[in-house]
């Protein structure tokens, strides 16, 4: 049941980075198409693309890492045995949630300074730094979340598991 929510949370967030993804497109059509005729092109489309750029980012990456789909090197792993490909993707579920909780912590910290000291991102527009940055944490969260998942679904997979899982991966 709590993988099922964690799946439907990760769906929405992908397509909220999706939707992202179409705001720039648009805009930046938009900004070339304008310039292009010379009409007046909106100053805060530049600032608010960066910001969109950063939270697909962090919005999408769990997603992508639970569907098996992000960049993998399999030079080397193509060639394990599949036992030794269990073990290695153990070993990978392990190190990309200890990394993932290092980043998580270090971005929490920094986000919740730049709340606490007031920062602002002056540019077009005036945005609190804290609003641009909390997605980095939240990213984290998921992606912490999701190397959890795929660790106990390879130990269920190598019979060191709970017998009564449910697939973490689709």
């Amino acid at each position: 049941m709590l993988n099922k929510g964690i799946d439907k949370l990760l769906d929405f967030m992908a397509f909220i980075a999706g939707v992202l993804l179409l705001f720039v497109t648009f805009s930046i059509s938009y900004t070339i198409f304008s310039r292009a005729i010379g009409l007046y092109t909106p100053v805060w489309i530049v600032q608010f693309n960066e910001y969109a750029l950063l939270w697909v980012t962090f919005l999408g990456t769990a997603w992508v890492l639970s569907r098996g789909k992000h960049v993998s090197i399999d030079l080397l792993t193509g060639r394990f045995s599949k036992e030794k490909k269990s073990w290695f993707r153990l070993f990978h579920g392990l190190l990309g949630t200890i990394v993932c909780l290092i980043f998580l912590w270090y971005g929490f910290w920094v986000t919740l300074g730049q709340y606490q000291r007031g920062i602002i991102d002056v540019q077009a527009v005036d945005v609190p730094k804290y609003l641009i940055l909390m997605i980095i944490p939240i990213g984290f969260f998921f992606l912490v979340i999701q190397f959890v998942r795929q660790f106990f679904n390879t130990l269920k997979q190598l019979g060191h598991g709970p017998e009564k899982t449910e697939s973490v991966d689709k």
